[in-house]
């Protein structure tokens, strides 16, 4: 590092206003001069956040000797790491370092000795997996900006490398927890055109002048950028864009082709999506009532409404868990023992500190019939769930492989029998059912009103002892959101059988 401390500019670049500016300028623009224009952090981004942060300190535990640089203060971190180095430090957690007008904090920075170059690793809080080209590139933007302060400041580099969690780690063997992979050359491109394009970003701060970018696939990869909502807003409501999984619809964009008035039916291939668009273009709503009398006709009494939560954790913490895998903790059940039959409910959620799966498992079996279908909406997600359970929990596998075989999905039967234009492209049942049932259906008002924003509530109620007053407010509103889901399966499965009658 150059002995004199540099000075930081009024106009710079972090690492995260570099990676932006490089998928998208307008987005720079937008997060440094107009913020407001941002979208509101959903449950989603609060997640990731907390996560990441989580898996970063965990990180630094494989470096037991290492110095963190805890200051904020982006010119007191750069002085202390200065410090650090001229010490003989090996290992620093969160340097910091400032050149040509960028700035950033690096997860890891070590040296076997203080002759020794150094390696940079950046840690991400996901899995290990095969990445797109949008997550890989963003990944490179990374990691290639700090290796170009790094050496700007004077700093000798060895390599660069990303630290993932290893989906194959299982507790309580955390060993393997993380995955090592080397960005050296991964970041050789991107370093020969750095000069320039670190200018043209700072152009952008310096002269405060507003890139013209047209929408695209960065839009929404390797995430939903926080501006898109206001980019996208002259978009007629019925567009390309709201049909499902159009493969095609950045090639109808790009050739002027957005409003649904401009598509016909025989450019798709799909008859979902061409019926998709044939009700935007009529603004009607699509009823398919002798397939779903079909789909409907196979369903046996007692019918059970189920819908699970679970809660997952970075770091695996109990026995056989992987990372980030999903682990049961509340269910929501409403049975229907015969036609016109009353509805009975029940619900279970854990109240302990611990695993909370095996308690999940023996009250669900004891909750579900013996026999009769189980309603889930969207099969997949409580499928795996089950399946996990049984890998992880043999001896009850026999009872929930028939609890797997009972289970059919009412989200399939509305994607193939019904579509209505205000479903704007989703079959989600927050946007399903208000469309269909009206606003008493919605999950508005409710304390808890989404997945994560359950399982957050959940870690969150584990804060405060057993009988705790703020414990039993979050607890109450875990039970209403989970109960809200088999009350709308209930009523949507209803609200087909009466199409169906009335239709006949």
């Amino acid at each position: 590092m150059k002995n004199k401390e540099s000075q930081l500019s009024k106009i710079y670049l972090t690492k995260s206003r570099f990676v932006m500016g490089q998928r998208c300028p307008k987005a720079l623009f937008f997060s440094n001069f107009q913020p407001e224009r941002a979208s509101e952090e959903s449950t989603l981004d609060r997640k990731v956040k907390i996560e990441g942060m989580l898996v970063g300190e965990y990180a630094r535990t494989y470096f037991p000797e290492g110095e963190l640089i805890e200051t904020l203060k982006i010119s007191d971190a750069v002085e202390r790491t200065r410090e650090a180095i001229e010490r003989g430090v090996l290992t620093i957690f969160e340097a910091a370092f400032e050149a040509g007008g960028v700035v950033i904090r690096s997860d890891i920075l070590t040296r076997s000795s203080v002759d020794s170059p150094w390696r940079l690793y950046e840690v991400k809080g996901n899995t290990y997996h095969k990445k797109d080209e949008y997550e890989k590139m963003e990944y490179r933007n990374d990691v290639a900006v700090q290796a170009w302060v790094l050496k700007q400041a004077g700093i000798d580099l060895d390599g660069v490398f990303l630290i993932h969690l290893n989906r194959e780690c299982v507790y309580p063997d955390l060993s393997n927890l993380f995955v090592s992979e080397d960005y050296t050359e991964e970041i050789k491109p991107i370093l020969e055109t750095m000069d320039d394009d670190v200018a043209k970003l700072l152009k952008i701060l310096g002269d405060q002048v507003k890139s013209v970018v047209a929408i695209g696939p960065q839009c929404e990869n390797p995430r939903i950028c926080p501006f898109k909502e206001h980019c996208w807003r002259h978009l007629p409501k019925y567009n390309v864009f709201k049909i499902p999984r159009c493969h095609k619809k950045w090639n109808f964009y790009n050739d002027g082709r957005c409003d649904v008035d401009d598509l016909n039916k025989r450019e798709f291939s799909s008859p979902r999506q061409a019926r998709v668009l044939k009700c935007y273009q009529e603004e009607r709503q699509f009823l398919d009532k002798e397939l779903a009398r079909q789909l409907l006709s196979s369903w046996t009494f007692p019918i059970s409404y189920f819908d699970l939560e679970a809660v997952s954790y970075p770091i695996p913490r109990y026995e056989k868990t992987r990372p980030y895998q999903d682990l049961p903790f509340q269910f929501s059940l409403h049975i229907q023992r015969k036609p016109e039959g009353d509805l009975e409910h029940l619900e279970f959620l854990y109240d302990g500190v611990d695993d909370p799966r095996e308690a999940f498992i023996q009250n669900m079996l004891e909750a579900l019939p013996s026999d009769g279908v189980i309603v889930v909406y969207h099969q997949s997600y409580e499928l795996t769930k089950f399946k996990d359970l049984k890998r992880d929990f043999p001896a009850y596998g026999d009872r929930l492989d028939d609890i797997i075989r009972r289970v059919v999905d009412l989200k399939k039967v509305i994607e193939e029998t019904v579509f209505d234009p205000e479903f704007l492209g989703s079959f989600s049942i927050k946007r399903v059912a208000p469309v269909l049932l009206g606003a008493q259906a919605s999950y508005k008002g409710l304390s808890v009103s989404d997945g994560i924003e359950a399982m957050l509530s959940f870690q969150k109620s584990l804060e405060f002892n057993q009988g705790h007053p703020e414990r039993e407010k979050i607890r109450s509103g875990l039970l209403e959101y989970c109960k809200q889901d088999t009350v709308l399966m209930v009523d949507l499965h209803n609200w087909l059988k009466k199409q169906i009658e009335e239709r006949v």
